[in-house]
């Protein structure tokens, strides 16, 4: 008897985001398994809760419903055997779901202490949810005090074409134009570098003046991954507010050496195998780029390929199985 899976999320399905992409690998890998998978979100082709709207939430902007369809909720949590909850912050204040023996809570953001303290004395029944995850030790300060918290790290899809890590200066950033992204200082270094034979490329939302830099304005993925693929830096310049790294994953999965702001949960995510430069220090991020084109960079990129095997889906997804089949 196959098991009714109810994939929960507040955001938009139809926004890219590490929520709702974590939830696409999930149902996409369960297919043909013993599980029935809906997911339950703003514009989901499963159990559409309504449009969403935009609202700034933790220093970025979050699409979701505060105001939800209860006709579909309740016609959701009736079909469900069990219920897993993304991101439980948003759903249990504005949604009210239920929290029992058959649910399963996964933390994703890292959040400030001022949010999180008034979080937490929301979500008070929290403490009767089956098993509580989260996506790194980051995201797992948001759980109640006391409870017991299981590690299962975001995955990424494996790559399925041969990679090929060329070892030109071709620099990637990706991300939405938001401070903690910290475009600024990647536009700053190729200031820099401009008389140099570095190039520059970005992908992100919003038109930004940047002469030095080739934009790429919410590509579809195939451009994504062209734009991935001809590059061989990528620079994840984040300040703050990051609890995992998916990017950093799908740029070293695409072919990029991967270097780093010095924060706790990028040093977690690639350990002895990143490069790191001080967060948001302009000429340490010059002088670490000027090294690594120095050095082996084919050698660094293996050892980031190999260290990110861990995260692929077919290692992370028998850690779901194993909690769904347990409650």
């Amino acid at each position: 008897m196959s098991i009714n899976l109810l994939l929960v999320s507040p955001y938009s399905m139809n926004f890219f985001g590490g929520v709702q992409n974590q939830i696409d690998l999930i149902k996409a890998s369960l297919r043909g398994e013993d599980f029935n998978v809906k997911v339950l979100s703003p514009d989901s082709p499963d159990f559409n809760i309504g449009e969403a709207i935009k609202i700034p939430f933790n220093g970025s902007i979050a699409p979701i419903k505060l105001f939800p369809k209860r006709k579909i909720i309740k016609e959701s949590l009736k079909w469900a055997d069990i219920i897993h909850i993304h991101e439980p912050f948003i759903p249990l204040c504005f949604w009210r779901i239920p929290v029992n023996s058959k649910t399963i809570i996964t933390h994703h953001s890292s959040i400030s202490i001022f949010i999180s303290s008034i979080q937490k004395m929301l979500i008070k029944n929290e403490r009767k949810a089956a098993k509580i995850t989260a996506v790194s030790n980051e995201a797992a300060k948001n759980v109640v005090q006391g409870l017991n918290v299981r590690i299962v790290p975001n995955a990424i899809a494996p790559e399925e074409m041969n990679i090929y890590f060329n070892t030109s200066r071709d620099i990637l950033f990706i991300g939405r134009n938001e401070r903690r992204k910290n475009f600024k200082l990647y536009y700053q270094l190729s200031e820099l570098l401009k008389n140099s034979n570095y190039s520059f490329r970005a992908i992100t939302n919003k038109n930004i003046r940047a002469p030095n830099v080739e934009l790429y304005l919410n590509p579809d993925d195939e451009i994504k991954n062209e734009v991935l693929k001809i590059s061989s830096i990528y620079l994840a310049v984040n300040t703050h507010g990051e609890s995992f790294g998916i990017t950093i994953l799908e740029a070293i999965n695409a072919g990029c050496i991967a270097v780093c702001s010095d924060i706790t949960p990028f040093k977690d995510l690639l350990g002895d195998t990143g490069v790191y430069f001080k967060n948001n220090n302009l000429e340490d991020l010059k002088q670490t780029v000027e090294r690594l084109v120095k050095s082996d960079m084919r050698a660094i990129y293996n050892n980031q390929k190999k260290h990110i095997d861990k995260y692929s889906l077919n290692k992370v997804m028998p850690s779901w199985i194993s909690l769904y089949t347990q409650i």
